[in-house]
């Protein structure tokens, strides 16, 4: 009988942490390129582990104004947990039926951001 799973919908992997305003309103803030890169949607629930420190947390995507390529920001009480340098992952996830056939989404990153 099908029931629905939750699977990995898309990650990057190995990606960097840009800037940490822990006085800002919480959320990871993304550049487009990598709101685009990681197929995510803008106030989409991401985990965040922190490959670093060996810290996990969930927040929610949302675009970073200003700066423009390989930005992430991570805001409010969610940057006492990642740094500026802390390599990490961000993975979002999707229920599918169980019968359906899947796939998920994985760029790994390299030092700058980009797809390795």
């Amino acid at each position: 009988m099908p029931h629905n799973i939750t699977v990995l919908k898309s990650k990057l992997h190995n990606a960097t942490v840009t800037h940490a305003l822990k006085d800002y309103e919480g959320s990871v803030a993304l550049s487009q390129d990598l709101i685009d890169l990681g197929k995510f949607r803008l106030h989409e629930q991401v985990h965040l582990w922190n490959i670093t420190q060996g810290t996990r947390l969930i927040t929610y995507v949302m675009k970073h104004e200003g700066e423009e390529g390989g930005i992430i920001c991570v805001n409010g009480a969610a940057a006492h947990l990642a740094n500026p340098g802390d390599r990490i992952i961000l993975a979002t996830f999707a229920e599918i039926d169980s019968g359906e056939s899947w796939e998920p989404h994985l760029v790994i990153m390299n030092d700058d951001n980009l797809e390795a």
